[in-house]
């Protein structure tokens, strides 16, 4: 059996290959608007939540300590939505990053470089999906960039509650033994999640890489090209 011929690439300026190009465009910076207002929700919400949890757990003795550990159980779940919405995104900026470097910036000016091989990049991703980072590192960049501060927030607020309500706790000791959920959770399982979840939290917020270094696509073809020259 003869074996199947390539098809020869589109030129980059004939009259198919640009509208659809163009429409591909439009249709990906549309999404790219829709998961940047997905985004902005989820952190809205995770917002209003710390800011509403704090006022009604400080604003009466009445209300147990234990609500805003609930209230940093629904931020670290608000965090994994936003992480697979920040992933989406993600994605998204890099499909619209090959299009303009690559489709749009040879249109305008051929004797510079363009991404390489953007064609069989976006062909392959069409075809299948290739996420650019990973569920956790997109969590992680989300807890970074807006989820870190206000764990912080609600953690101490939560300290704060326990030293006011009833009364003033005198001692640590005392301060110690409110930790206590009822007769299920004694006071050193709950001091001892609470300070493993924090440290874990921020060991992962900083030890991420900023997402404008994520997003730098321009950087990584730099280096590309540069092994290509050596090579």
């Amino acid at each position: 059996m003869a074996a199947t011929e390539s098809r020869p690439e589109a030129a980059v300026d004939s009259t198919t290959f640009v509208t659809a190009m163009t429409h591909l465009y439009r249709g990906e910076m549309n999404r790219l608007t829709v998961w940047r207002q997905r985004l902005d929700v989820t952190t809205n919400w995770a917002v209003i939540l710390t800011t509403a949890l704090s006022t009604f757990a400080l604003g009466t003795a009445d209300v147990p300590h234990y609500t805003l550990l609930l209230g940093l159980a629904l931020i670290a779940f608000s965090i994994t939505i936003e992480g697979r919405r920040y992933r989406r995104l993600h994605h998204t900026k890099w499909r619209v990053y090959l299009l303009e470097n690559g489709f749009f910036a040879e249109l305008l000016d051929r004797g510079r470089d363009s991404t390489p091989d953007w064609r069989r990049l976006l062909a392959a991703d069409l075809r299948q999906t290739h996420f650019q980072i990973s569920r956790l590192l997109a969590v992680r960049v989300r807890l970074r960039r807006n989820y870190l501060m206000l764990i912080y927030f609600l953690a101490a607020a939560w300290l704060v509650k326990l030293y006011i309500h009833p009364t003033n706790a005198d001692s640590l000791p005392v301060l110690f033994s409110r930790l206590h959920i009822g007769d299920l959770f004694p006071s050193w399982l709950v001091g001892l999640i609470a300070l493993v979840f924090l440290i874990a939290v921020t060991a992962l917020a900083l030890s991420c890489p900023p997402a404008e270094r994520l997003e730098d696509w321009a950087g990584r073809d730099g280096q590309v090209r540069n092994r290509r020259t050596q090579a």
